[in-house]
C-alpha cells in the first residue's frame, strides 16, 4: 500500500473512494482487478523484503502463502531453498487466476499450487507446512482465532508462521483504513496468537519514506512479525 493510492487515483476518473480502495484490497475484482494487483506488488515490495529476510527455509521445505495477490513473488520465494513446493491459496477469483498466468513455468514444474479460499477453512491435510508466511492480510480477519487455529492445524509443530503488516498506528491514519480493516496493535496481536498456539520469536520494524495521498502526507512503516507454532 505504499504507493497504492498515489498510482492508482490518476488512473481512474472519477477518484476511487477510500471505501472504494478498501474494498479492493481485501479482494480485488471486476475491471480494476488487474490495476489492483499491480499496484500491491509495488506498494509490498517493502514488505515482502522484510519478510523474506527473515524466511528461514530448507531444502524441500512445504510453504504456504495466504492471499498472495498475483503472485508476483512467488519466483523469489521459490529461490530461498532447493526443491521447496509452495503452495498458496486466495480469497479473489482473480487474483487467483492471474497468479496461475503469471507462474505456469513453476506450476508446470511442479513446485508451485494454487488455490482460491480462506485461511479459516484451508483445504490441505494437517500438519504439513514447514512456514506458513502473509502479507497485508490480517487486517481483514473479523475472527482471527479462527484463522489461526486453522492455520495452525495445517503447520507441522515448530513451524513458523510469518506476517508482514504496516503497524496500526500508521494504518489509523491512512484515508481507506475503513471499516474493512480491523487494526491491531502488536501486542494485542501478539496476544491473540498466543491463545492459538503460537508464541512470538522476533519482531522487526522498519520506516519508509513518507507517501502522499489525497493530497496528505503519511509517514509509513513496514513490520514483520515471526511467530512458532508451539509443539
Amino acid at each position: 500500500m505504499l504507493q497504492f493510492l498515489k498510482k492508482l487515483l490518476p488512473k481512474f476518473k472519477p477518484t476511487p473512494t477510500p471505501e472504494f480502495v478498501a474494498q479492493q484490497l481485501r479482494k480485488p475484482h471486476g475491471a480494476f482487478a488487474k490495476t489492483i494487483g499491480e499496484r500491491m506488488n509495488e506498494s509490498n515490495r517493502s514488505l515482502y523484503k522484510l519478510v523474506l529476510q527473515h524466511l528461514e527455509l530448507q531444502p524441500g521445505d512445504q510453504v504456504l502463502e495466504i492471499g498472495f495477490g498475483n503472485g508476483h513473488f512467488f519466483k523469489e520465494v521459490s529461490q530461498k531453498a532447493e526443491g521447496l513446493k509452495l503452495y498458496g491459496i486466495d480469497y479473489s477469483a482473480a487474483m487467483v487466476k492471474a497468479a496461475r498466468k503469471k507462474n505456469l513455468d513453476l506450476i508446470r514444474l511442479g513446485q508451485l499450487e494454487l488455490k482460491m479460499g480462506s485461511s479459516d477453512n484451508l483445504p490441505y491435510a494437517a500438519g504439513i507446512f514447514d512456514a506458513v508466511f502473509c502479507i497485508n492480510v490480517i487486517y481483514f480477519w473479523d475472527k482471527p482465532s479462527a484463522h489461526l487455529q486453522e492455520i495452525g492445524r495445517v503447520m507441522k509443530p515448530g513451524a513458523r508462521f510469518y506476517i508482514g503488516i504496516r503497524p496500526k498506528d500508521i494504518m489509523e491514519k491512512l484515508p481507506f483504513t475503513t471499516l474493512l480493516f480491523k487494526l491491531r496493535g502488536k501486542d494485542e496481536i501478539q496476544r491473540i496468537f498466543a491463545e492459538c498456539g503460537f508464541e512470538l520469536i522476533h519482531t522487526q520494524e522498519e520506516t519508509e519514506p513518507p507517501v502522499i495521498m489525497y493530497g496528505t502526507a503519511y509517514d509509513m512503516a513496514g513490520m514483520c512479525m515471526v511467530f512458532e507454532k508451539k509443539a
